[in-house]
């Protein structure tokens, strides 16, 4: 079995996207239990799934950063610590994520998977890899899905933690990895600790017009060729229909929508009344 789990502060923004996900969980049969660590303050809405409590992100101080990222290595970290999963592989998604099928393949100790990234790409980022990694040769361009042994995770997440924060706290390397910085730092943690993941596709970008893959990934906006239709997670108002895409727009988009629809449409799945919006700056 599978354990997915995926990390959300207290915004709207990040609510409809999990309970989308966890639509998306049910109705692919992904096997396992679903876990949403909620990092924050107030008492966590309803969810179709379990949900792990953490502690947020502390406001930053005076001349620091606020970066919501973090709250994913802490809350992992925390919740290995405390409600451990019973099962042995756990699957790392971000909430911008579907499930169009399971991804139910295990992961053994020492040898995670994970999606090969372009834009984390370490021949492009030279200079950040060798401020922060003893073995910038071993570094891998990698990123979510994550599939990993719980023992291999529990192990990773202390360098992961201290990587990401490092590069936050260093005004080059904060320029250079940006909003990123908490990916880049389990790549470097994993490198430093000889973990080498096998790179496979897992998940499709929403921009992709191809849907042959377990999960789509919807962190960029889509658009049909013309450009007269567009979709974007960053301008979605939550628990609404979205209209139909036109021919030729990619497959993952069209899929992606078409799951998001049947959500709505589903009885309770409405905007809950009174939820005022609370937007944070979000990638």
């Amino acid at each position: 079995m599978t354990h997915t789990v995926i990390s959300v502060d207290g915004s709207r923004y990040l609510r409809w996207q999990a309970d989308l996900l966890a639509f998306s969980h049910r109705r692919a049969g992904q096997p396992g239990p679903l876990t949403r660590l909620w990092s924050a303050r107030e008492p966590p809405p309803a969810f179709a799934g379990r949900t792990f409590r953490a502690e947020p992100e502390p406001a930053p101080r005076a001349g620091a950063h606020d970066y919501p990222p973090l709250n994913r290595p802490r809350a992992l970290h925390a919740w290995l610590r405390v409600a451990p999963p019973a099962e042995e592989t756990v699957l790392i998604l971000d909430p911008d994520c579907v499930f169009l099928a399971p991804l139910a393949e295990p992961a053994y100790r020492g040898d995670p998977v994970a999606q090969p990234i372009g834009y984390l790409d370490p021949e492009c980022y030279r200079e950040l890899v060798r401020r922060h990694c003893r073995r910038p040769g071993a570094v891998q361009g990698m990123g979510i899905p994550v599939l990993i042994h719980r023992d291999d995770l529990a192990a990773l997440l202390p360098p992961w933690l201290e990587k990401t924060e490092a590069i936050r706290g260093d005004a080059r390397s904060r320029a250079l990895a940006g909003w990123v910085a908490e990916m880049w730092g389990y790549a470097l943690a994993a490198a430093e600790a000889g973990m080498r993941h096998t790179l496979r596709e897992t998940a499709r970008f929403s921009t992709e017009d191809r849907a042959d893959l377990p999960i789509v990934h919807y962190c960029y906006a889509c658009a049909d060729p013309s450009g007269r239709w567009r979709w974007d997670k960053r301008s979605h108002l939550p628990w609404t229909c979205v209209a139909e895409p036109p021919a030729g727009t990619p497959r993952a988009a069209v899929a992606l929508i078409g799951l998001l629809n049947e959500w709505v449409a589903e009885e309770g799945h409405r905007i809950p009344p009174g939820s005022a919006p609370r937007w944070r700056r979000h990638r």
